[in-house]
């Protein structure tokens, strides 16, 4: 068993410096702040000796030597096997590590604490212990550094353990487990004279009561009393941590602060009831196990023991504010392991550093386990003072063991006392005590952000979408969960209208897991059922009509849910869209990366005036889960009209726009060849789906038909070359003699491309007498020619149309960067582009942000980072600092019987989350970010050194109005906001981590011909 020591452990006070004999007359205890500009190297010094026994429980840095106390009683030099005695306490050459011959002081008992001492070369101990080198010294003792003497120092004799001591002034504070000094009453608490050791009146707050036991339980049971004193670096404050309920007969549960005055010591007007809970009662009597402030004063930390129950804080390390004051308080973040104990702290500048036998941490899920956002560290780790996030320091101690007792941060770096032999795993033997050097160590990330006036970045174009189709494919109709149209059912007894019969439905009760293709505006319940086709007479056919000419996205659906074809391989179709290929032998598992995983594959088209989709299948049956159409750009108007003609008849009148020109006998049209007829007809013919609104039906009732191969019909119509066009034909069959499928057959080329192959009117339109329309958009080369080709019969035509269509955005301008000048009022400067020289597909960007020379952006449900100097990005890397190459292998050692746990961690809730996420800026240790469809304003903790996310998600109070969000970023005391819908930049006031008051529109399409709009807005250098 180990000694109960290890569950009283003391943390010296910061500062290595020797106090002189000046301080005894200042202010405060005249400590010296570490002044750490970097966190502590990760290999370890070589220069300390070997502790073979026990462990290491208080350090202290006397100068040229440093002492270390405990439980141990041998001891080596490095590279020696000779062992030397020194129970509970030992020094040694700092620069050498050699054990100290001279200071060997005789102690009876265990020490607890060691701490500087009130003069020059004298040094405190307290413990256990009741005598020193033969002499009656009762827990406390004050010796000589040179040689381990006594000096005239003595305290009084206390009836318990001392678990810590604490110079302040030319006092010395003393905590532990006693009732009673010589024999007056003290209630785990008193003061000495720092010189002379006499009990004074000063400090006598009455700490009493168990936290959990009570006569009669079954729980454990262990002495009452402070077991860590932490002092502010002014001297004004003492944080008290341990075994205890009340202060006083006032309830301050395991934690009291007081206040050092002049004359007397003082409970503070702070409290807090977050250590009230009981946590693991059958194992800990109290679990609070080491406080220490920062050495700025500004906040203290406060780590614990206790076990996994959520809402507590057992098994976590916490900050809280200084300045803080009255009941009820809160940490400012908490960070938990998930189950194991946090046994230490020490705190630089730079960092927290925390010791115990934890696996991993930002566990706050598990429950010895890695859970969502667990960061793997082996039983010490650093933490952003920020966000209570790891750091990227990780040397790691494998074994744990019961774990490190004592972190003890000085100027020149940070040392370490526990209970076992190793720095990493196995790979550097630094027994029982370990320093870690400042030298060799890195800077943590820069935290600094962007401001205006200054530059703001569009990342990836914002393509604006009116949802035409939304189709729950096999199931019932579905909630829309961003505020745009339903889903509509398409169930066995209710089918959808736009597909062909011959298909069947299955449902699932489970829901599937999404990947990041999948859009923040889909339900996940449209993957709970799906269409799927039976046989290939006939292959399932879905027909949307949609304006000819518009610009649209045809979205699909698709996850194998069915358990039988849940492996890669075992289905697979085709298919095609307007009659082009557009997934070939797809296999849904190996395409989302496992079965029941919803996936989503986008197309962009311009519709001819129907959009079909078409499954085909190659092997097993192809399915649909769910078909979405969206319109990205409207359909052409009149005045994008550059031809119309009547083919074989009179002008028309149009009900907008040009009319249709004519194109008689007389009057041939001037855009086509000789050799052709015409013909007309009295009654009008009936118009499909296909026909654009507003096309007169008489256009129907002429035609230009060719006789004669030599030459064939051909048609030319001029158009400045570059220009993106739809060419729209108008085709019918009314001649009684080829009324029937198969009795008339044409061709048909654009520009040398064949566009109807063995085109059947009849067949096509469903029937004689039926006008039809079929679209293809070309790029002009100067002349749109548009031939007809004999197959069987006479080709014909009824209209042609050309019309002006805005081109499909190329990947490179869907992925551009803009970046524009803004001084966060009017002055908009103009957009200058920033070069995408790696095609980053920024249109598929989750918002991003800019902090300390780092670009974090989302993308495809992952976070990435890369180097961002306003002009040139660095080579992009996914941030995973829930895994690393070396721990993620190492055995934890605590894995059940028979069964495998390494210090793997599992990757941040978050990411799940990213894929609906449309702005993120980054402010004081916190990530903050809007999701689509949502109004409130979201964070989460995040620190840029190593990119970790924080696995809590927290609603900033109070916040409506983000739904529509496309963009956020801050500066100073202003928010500023960009709407999707409109492409406005708002502004609103920012307060304490919060928007507050009215919003302001800035800029915007409609103020100064500016849209802000883009996949990541952010501020930048």
């Amino acid at each position: 068993m180990p000694s109960s020591l290890l569950r009283h452990r003391s943390v010296s006070v910061l500062g290595a410096a020797v106090l002189g004999i000046a301080s005894l007359f200042t202010a405060g205890p005249a400590l010296a702040a570490p002044n750490h500009d970097t966190v502590v190297a990760d290999v370890p010094a070589s220069e300390t000796p070997n502790i073979i026994d026990g462990n290491v429980v208080a350090i202290y840095d006397a100068g040229t030597k440093v002492i270390a106390a405990g439980s141990f009683t041998q001891a080596q030099n490095r590279g020696s096997t000779t062992t030397l005695t020194r129970k509970y306490v030992l020094a040694f050459d700092k620069s050498t590590g050699v054990i100290d011959d001279a200071f060997a002081p005789v102690l009876d008992d265990e020490v607890t604490a060691v701490i500087a001492g009130p003069t020059a070369g004298t040094v405190y101990l307290a413990g256990r212990f009741n005598t020193v080198n033969g002499v009656n010294r009762r827990k406390v003792a004050l010796l000589n550094v040179s040689d381990g003497s006594l000096t005239a120092f003595k305290g009084p004799g206390f009836n318990g353990t001392v678990n810590d001591i604490a110079l302040v002034n030319d006092r010395l504070l003393v905590g532990g487990i006693f009732t009673t000094a010589n024999t007056e009453a003290r209630g785990g608490l008193a003061s000495l004279n720092a010189t002379t050791g006499a009990l004074d009146s000063y400090l006598t707050t009455n700490l009493t009561e168990h936290h959990n036991w009570t006569a009669g339980s079954t729980g454990a049971s262990a002495g009452v009393g402070p077991d860590k004193l932490a002092v502010s670096p002014d001297g004004k404050q003492l944080v008290v941590i341990g075994n205890f309920k009340k202060a006083d007969g006032v309830v301050h549960d395991q934690i009291v602060r007081l206040n050092l005055g002049d004359t007397s010591a003082t409970i503070a007007d702070w409290n807090t009831d977050r250590y009230s809970p009981a946590c693991r009662a059958l194992s800990f009597d109290s679990y609070v196990r080491d406080a220490q402030f920062s050495p700025d004063g500004t906040y203290f930390m406060v780590v614990t023991t206790g076990a996994a129950y959520p809402g507590t804080l057992c098994d976590s390390a916490s900050r809280w504010e200084t300045a803080a004051t009255g009941a009820g308080q809160q940490p400012t973040w908490v960070n938990y392991s998930g189950g194991d104990t946090f046994l230490s702290v020490g705190i630089s500048e730079k960092a927290i550093y925390v010791g115990g036998h934890f696996r991993w941490l930002n566990n706050s899920l598990g429950a010895d386990k890695a859970q969502p956002g667990a960061v793997g560290r082996a039983s010490i780790a650093a933490l952003d003072p920020a966000s209570g996030l790891p750091l990227a320091w990780n040397p790691g101690r494998n074994p744990r063991g019961y774990g490190v007792t004592e972190m003890l941060v000085t100027p020149e770096g940070l040392w370490l006392g526990s209970d076992q032999d190793w720095i990493g795993d196995f790979k550097y033997k630094r027994a029982k005590i370990a320093f870690f050097p400042l030298t060799g160590g890195n800077a943590p990330h820069s935290t600094t952000t962007a401001g205006l006036p200054g530059n703001v970045y569009q990342a990836g174009k914002y393509q604006p979408g009116q949802v035409l189709y939304r189709i729950n494919a096999g199931g019932p109709q579905v909630a829309a969960i961003d505020g745009g149209p339903a889903w509509a059912a398409d169930t066995a007894t209710a089918p959808s209208k736009y597909h062909n019969s011959g298909s069947n439905i299955q449902t699932y009760t489970t829901q599937a897991t999404l990947d990041s293709s999948v859009p923040a505006s889909t339900p996940v319940d449209v993957f709970s059922s799906e269409r799927w086709d039976p046989t290939t007479a006939p292959e399932m056919s879905w027909d949307f009509p949609v304006a000819a000419g518009a610009q649209i996205q045809v979205r699909l659906y698709l996850a194998n849910r069915y358990p039988t074809t849940n492996t890669v391989g075992k289905r697979k179709f085709d298919v095609w869209l307007d009659g082009a290929l557009k997934l070939n032998d797809f296999d849904p598992v190996a395409a989302a990366g496992g079965t029941d995983r919803g996936i989503m594959r986008s197309f962009p088209v311009i519709s001819d005036g129907n959009v079909d989709i078409d499954f085909i299948h190659v092997l097993e049956n192809p399915l649909v889960q769910a078909i979405e159409i969206v319109q990205t750009a409207p359909a052409p108007t009149a005045a994008d009209v550059l031809y119309r003609v009547n083919a074989g008849g009179a002008a028309l009148a149009a009900p907008s726009g040009p009319a249709w020109a004519v194109d008689t006998a007389t009057t041939p049209s001037s855009y086509h060849n000789t050799g052709s007829n015409i013909a007309t007809y009295s009654t009008l013919a009936t118009l499909d789906a296909t026909v654009p609104a507003g096309t007169p039906a008489a256009l129907f009732s002429a035609e230009r038909w060719d006789l004669s191969t030599t030459p064939d019909m051909q048609w030319d119509f001029p158009v400045p070359a570059g220009q993106p066009v739809q060419v729209r034909l108008y085709l019918a069959n009314r001649y009684s003699g080829t009324s029937t499928v198969g009795k008339r057959k044409f061709d048909v080329y654009i520009d040398g491309a064949l566009k109807l192959n063995d085109f059947d009117p009849v067949a096509a339109a469903g029937g004689t007498n039926r006008g039809t329309m079929r679209a293809f958009v070309v790029t002009s080369d100067g002349n749109v020619d548009i031939d007809f080709g004999r197959v069987l019969e006479n080709p014909l035509i009824q209209g042609i149309e050309i019309v002006k269509v805005s081109p499909l955005p190329t990947a490179t301008t869907l992925n551009s960067v803009t970046k524009r000048s803004y001084d966060g009022a009017s002055a908009v400067g103009s957009a200058t582009s920033v070069a995408n020289t790696d095609g980053t597909a920024w249109s598929d960007a989750e918002g991003a942000f800019w902090v300390g020379g780092t670009l974090y952006y989302g993308m495809n449900g992952t976070l990435y980072r890369r180097s961002f100097d306003g002009d040139t990005f660095g080579t992009p890397s996914k941030v995973d600092p829930y895994h690393d190459a070396l721990w993620d292998t190492v055995e934890t050692g605590s894995a059940p019987a028979g069964q495998s746990q390494t210090y793997a961690g599992s990757t941040t809730n978050f990411y799940s989350e990213l894929r609906t996420v449309t702005g993120t800026f980054y402010k004081s240790g916190r990530l903050y970010y809007t999701v689509a469809g949502q109004s409130a304003l979201y964070w989460r903790w995040f620190t840029p050194d190593t990119g970790t996310v924080g696995t809590d998600k927290f609603t900033v109070a109070g916040t409506t109005g983000f739904a529509d969000a496309g963009g956020v970023f801050l500066d100073g005391d202003t928010l500023y906001v960009v709407g999707r819908s409109t492409g406005n930049l708002s502004s609103m006031a920012w307060s304490d981590g919060a928007p507050t008051g009215s919003t302001t529109v800035r800029s915007g399409p409609t103020v100064d011909n500016v849209d802000w709009r883009g996949a990541a807005v952010f501020v930048g250098p």
